[in-house]
């Protein structure tokens, strides 16, 4: 392993000046602190029993394949980042992927979808965990004005600021809480969805006919369902912190796709048969998991899954804002963003001022959108969770070609790998253009478009930041913080 020096002067691409965050505190997650941190923020309790309430309106009875199908995809994007992650420790996850190979002006592309896409994330994490919060004060307390504007404000607020101290004090804290929470919450999510097999109605058989199957639904559901491990990647920017990077990491690649998507699936074929029988209750604002909880007999039951929920959100924000702040730390040290949020602070070894904007930033966001939609929590989280994966689109594309190029160049590429990354590039890209293509006739048609306007609007921003910065770097010596596998 040598330090400061790119694949560039080896593979006789373009050098980029890509760098990465210095400061960090380096080996601090094991394998299994790793995994449980990024397992935790893409949470398969929190899939389980949010996941085919989003996906089984839109898919119909056969979500079960969309969910099939977006864990594929994700799967096979997973594979492709594996060869990055042996060869490159970084900060940036796949912005420095996408950097180190393709040079400027591909990671400038990603770099401006994933600034907005991870903010993005942080804001659909917030606001599930508003739902299922708001779903238990409003329950417990009855207090409905929990699922209001005010209610969710506040419920907003708090909880970031708090985040906020978390993910400051350091990556280990962040961690140790976030599996613990995990840990807590999983038994009462897995009861409540057992139980409803057993209720009145439930035909499990029916959703293997595929009378209701239709391609803007399969797609529409494939989106929903993806929301959950879209960004699974983002744990290689805690590649610096983690012992055994180029081991663990591509593990992480691997694994994270495979048990979120399998729990996903399980949990969708024993829920979308009571849709029906909850929808009443889910429209009026109670959430999934509670509606389940009453509908299979356990109304007792239903405060403790909120409560219990809200505790798996808390732990899948926390997880997020660890990872977030990070990425947009390493693309502020490349210009791409403005470089004092680059700065480390030296006592708690994190991003911290990354980590102060990104809080604030998805706090103000969300409560501006409930207040101009108008929408209960769940059907404002539903359109946000919609649009999220889209900003993931280009970076994945990006990604797939990028493994091609990198191992073609060591010819080091084999079928196997080319096939994988050519289905889960122009799988997922496909997804966005069957939205375009096939459209619902819904409110969330608008999610198609709103990510590529927003991603034009970031590069009008990024791309003099990064030409500027170009320049400045130019005059002066390259340096290249990342850490890279020699051949």
């Amino acid at each position: 392993m040598t330090s400061d020096v790119t694949d560039g002067a080896r593979d006789g691409h373009e050098e980029t000046g890509h760098g990465e965050l210095s400061g960090l505190q380096q080996g601090t997650l094991s394998l299994p602190k790793a995994l449980g941190l990024a397992v935790v923020t893409f949470s398969p309790v929190l899939m389980a029993a949010t996941a085919p309430a989003l996906a089984g309106p839109v898919a119909g009875s056969s979500a079960w394949l969309s969910v099939l199908a977006g864990t594929v995809l994700v799967a096979f994007i997973g594979l492709a980042i594996v060869p990055f992650a042996r060869r490159y420790v970084v900060s940036g996850a796949l912005y420095s992927y996408i950097d180190n190979v393709l040079g400027v002006k591909a990671s400038t592309l990603a770099g401006a979808s994933l600034a907005v896409g991870y903010a993005v994330g942080v804001i659909v994490c917030l606001q599930v965990f508003g739902v299922y919060t708001g779903s238990f004060i409003a329950t417990v307390f009855d207090l409905p004005a929990a699922n209001g504007l005010g209610g969710q404000t506040v419920i907003y607020i708090l909880t970031m600021l708090s985040i906020t101290w978390f993910a400051i004090r350091g990556l280990d804290t962040s961690t140790r809480l976030s599996i613990g929470l995990l840990f807590v919450s999983a038994p009462i999510v897995a009861l409540v969805l057992i139980a409803n097999v057993f209720t009145d109605g439930f035909t499990f058989a029916d959703q293997f006919t595929f009378t209701d199957f239709t391609w803007g639904g399969f797609f529409a559901g494939i989106v929903l369902s993806a929301t959950f491990f879209v960004g699974f990647e983002s744990s290689a920017a805690t590649a610096l912190e983690t012992k055994n990077p180029m081991r663990t990491i591509p593990r992480l690649m691997t694994l994270v796709p495979v048990i979120v998507g399998g729990v996903g699936l399980v949990a969708t074929l024993l829920t979308v048969p009571v849709l029906p029988a909850i929808a009443d209750a889910t429209a009026a604002g109670e959430s999934p998991l509670s509606a389940m909880a009453d509908n299979a007999g356990l109304g007792v039951l239903a405060p403790v899954a909120d409560l219990f929920l809200a505790i798996t959100c808390y732990a899948v924000v926390l997880g997020f804002m660890n990872y977030a702040p990070r990425v947009w730390a390493t693309m502020a040290v490349d210009g791409l963003l403005p470089t004092a949020l680059g700065h480390v602070d030296e006592k708690r070894r994190t991003p911290v001022r990354a980590i102060v904007l990104v809080s604030v930033i998805s706090t103000i966001v969300p409560i501006v959108l409930a207040a101009v939609s108008g929408g209960t929590p769940l059907d404002v989280y539903a359109h946000v969770a919609t649009l999220y994966p889209y900003y993931w689109v280009i970076p994945y594309m990006l990604i797939c070609v990028g493994a091609i190029v990198m191992l073609g160049r060591r010819h080091e590429l084999k079928a196997g790998t080319a096939i994988v990354a050519v289905i889960g590039g122009a799988g997922f890209g496909y997804v966005w253009l069957s939205a375009v293509l096939n459209p619902t006739g819904t409110s969330f048609d608008a999610m198609t478009w709103a990510a590529p306007i927003t991603i034009a609007l970031a590069l009008l921003i990024v791309v003099p930041m990064r030409m500027k910065a170009h320049r400045d770097t130019s005059r002066t010596p390259k340096k290249y913080a990342g850490l890279h596998q020699d051949d």
